[in-house]
């Protein structure tokens, strides 16, 4: 199996530029909740489920599919979240995914940032990103 160098790339920056800043924390018990609101507004039914990772994973935070979404009972970052839900939603449209997936994911995450403590991420963001299709969903989001 070949290496694949924009995904390793992708998530090299994710993590350096966005999980490291977050320090908010989801509790296990909200999780549901928030993946069916995103999926209800998002105009999709049938959303995944939310479970418990497995306290054995050591190279995984948290992981979802089209099923369900893992994560550990201790809690979440909210960038965390909004990655894995970003991929349950990409995968609802295409097998191949990537590209959605990086587009959903920043597209929730930009809205989130804009009413969070993390500077640089703002100051990086295209001015035309609220008009971005999932812009709304995370908005709302924020505001409850």
């Amino acid at each position: 199996m070949s290496r694949d160098y924009q995904r390793s790339r992708f998530y090299r920056w994710e993590n350096h530029h966005v999980h490291a800043k977050d320090r908010s924390v989801m509790p296990f018990e909200q999780a549901q909740a928030i993946v069916d609101y995103v999926w209800a507004k998002a105009g999709r039914t049938y959303p995944p489920k939310v479970a418990a990772i497995s306290k054995s994973a050591i190279r995984s935070v948290a992981n979802a599919n089209r099923l369900r979404i893992r994560i550990p009972r201790s809690g979440i970052k909210t960038t965390v979240r909004l990655h894995e839900i970003a991929h349950t939603l990409a995968r609802w449209t295409s097998p191949r995914s990537r590209p959605r997936f990086v587009a959903v994911f920043l597209q929730l995450l930009y809205v989130t940032s804009r009413r969070s403590s993390w500077p640089s991420l703002r100051a990086r963001q295209p001015q035309e990103a609220s008009a971005w299709p999932y812009s709304s969903i995370a908005l709302e989001m924020m505001d409850e």
